[in-house]
């Protein structure tokens, strides 16, 4: 299983990623090759919290 600080370090370091991850989490993180389980998945959506302002805000601080 992959560490939610994986997941993250992809976030923050690969745009490709960032965009997929947006419009489809779930098949992004497939793409990726990480696997996860259902419990990680939602602490995952809630992180990120998918809506597109948060998103935004956080591609701001991970470009600066």
């Amino acid at each position: 299983m992959t560490n939610l600080q994986e997941i993250y370090i992809e976030w923050a370091n690969n745009l490709k990623f960032r965009e997929e991850f947006k419009k489809n989490p779930e098949q992004a993180l497939k793409n990726a090759g990480f696997e996860v389980s259902t419990a990680d998945f939602q602490k995952i959506k809630a992180i990120f919290k998918l809506d597109n302002s948060q998103n935004e805000k956080l591609d701001d601080r991970i470009s600066k």
